[in-house]
């Protein structure tokens, strides 16, 4: 009965990491770039995977990364971290579905109890290697964003990081743990099974009757 609640706790921390790693993915506000004159926001750049919008007082103007021009301009962070953020969520998508056909609740795969145990591990295995790609290359792309501002370069502007990176963060991390607490429930139910198997009969040696 614990295992099976720790699955479905599990399930609630990947499930919510998946829509934080949508979220992250889709929202324009990767990097920022800004300034105030006498307290009011004049100026406010933002810069996503999808597209780069500047607010200037009350003018919203926005440039879509539809072009292989825009797209090439950005020295290849935006290729991979697009890349890697979608491999990122067909990997939770994907460990959720595994996962849920693995949980004790679950009517499927109820005939071999060992078959369900190692479903419900690689379910868990996939949302762990689906946090450790969307950690990995949120964490390049802030680190990036860090240089450029301690160390920009003449033609380029200093961006800080924006709210996305830290919604990538928090999704990567709950995938991380859902899918670790699914591995190790899965693993711990095996092994609980083994432990209580019954031992294997033994041989009863015939009495000899002696006159």
């Amino acid at each position: 009965m614990a295992n099976g609640c720790v699955q479905v706790f599990a399930c609630i921390l990947a499930s919510v990491g998946l829509v934080c790693l949508i979220t992250s993915t889709c929202v324009n506000e990767w990097k920022t770039n800004g300034y105030t004159n006498e307290g009011v926001n004049s100026f406010k750049e933002y810069v996503g995977l999808w597209m780069k919008c500047s607010v200037h007082v009350t003018q919203l103007e926005c440039t879509v990364f539809d072009s292989l021009e825009s797209v090439l301009y950005q020295r290849g962070e935006i290729q991979w971290t697009r890349a890697m953020m979608i491999i990122s969520i067909i990997l939770s998508v994907c460990g959720l579905t595994v996962a849920v056909l693995g949980m004790k609740f679950t009517l499927c795969l109820d005939v071999d109890k060992q078959v369900k145990n190692k479903v419900a591990f690689v379910g868990g295995i996939l949302l762990i290697l689906s946090g450790v790609c969307a950690l990995g290359i949120v964490s390049w792309y802030a680190n990036g964003v860090i240089t450029n501002f301690h160390n920009p370069k003449p033609e380029e502007k200093r961006y800080t990081l924006g709210k996305c990176l830290f919604l990538g963060w928090g999704g990567a991390l709950l995938s991380f743990i859902g899918g670790a607490l699914l591995a190790c429930c899965s693993l711990s139910r095996s092994a609980s099974r083994r432990s209580y198997a019954s031992p294997p009969p033994v041989p009863m040696t015939s009495e000899k009757d002696y006159v």
